[in-house]
């Protein structure tokens, strides 16, 4: 469950590797082009699709897992995988390998997808207003207010347009 706090989601504790593994199936969707069909569009990955994933990269890395031990490892059955697996699932993942053992890199992580999740729900544009509302050294409450008669300013003019 993900709480607001201040106008931001609060991030969930990530004190195991169990966690943070977790977290990524959690967060982290299969790309379109990885999908057979669109209807799959926004799911979660599956142990076997993950594995599947460093498996083909087998030849290069020298590294193979099976979706069993991938399973064992988010459900903290197995704990204390070797180093060549942790890059592995990182490299899966498409991020930093630190983040499974760094609890600096994990929360930089954490605040990546933070940001790309936050992206896809409200747009690039609404982002971007954001981030110069934060670089102008506002309070957040004055930038919540900006972001807000922006969005009524859109509202009103998507109104007028559509001949209302």
């Amino acid at each position: 469950m993900v709480a607001e706090h201040q106008g931001r989601q609060e991030l969930p504790p990530l004190d195991t590797l169990a966690d943070r593994l977790e977290y990524l199936f959690e967060t982290i969707r299969p790309a379109p082009e990885e999908l057979g069909r669109p209807e799959e569009a926004g799911r979660k990955y599956t142990n076997k699709e993950i594995a599947d994933k460093i498996n083909g990269h087998q030849e290069e890395t020298g590294v193979s897992i099976s979706a069993a031990y991938i399973g064992e490892l988010r459900r903290g059955v197995a704990w204390d995988p070797r180093t060549s697996h942790v890059r592995a699932l990182a490299r899966a993942f498409g991020i930093h390998s630190g983040y499974f053992v760094d609890d600096g890199a994990a929360h930089r992580v954490q605040e990546q997808l933070r940001l790309l999740g936050e992206l896809r729900r409200m747009g690039v544009k609404q982002v971007a207003l954001r981030q110069v509302l934060a670089d102008t050294g506002l309070s957040s409450a004055d930038s919540r207010l900006v972001e807000q008669m922006v969005a009524r300013l859109q509202a009103l003019d998507g109104g007028h347009r559509n001949g209302h």
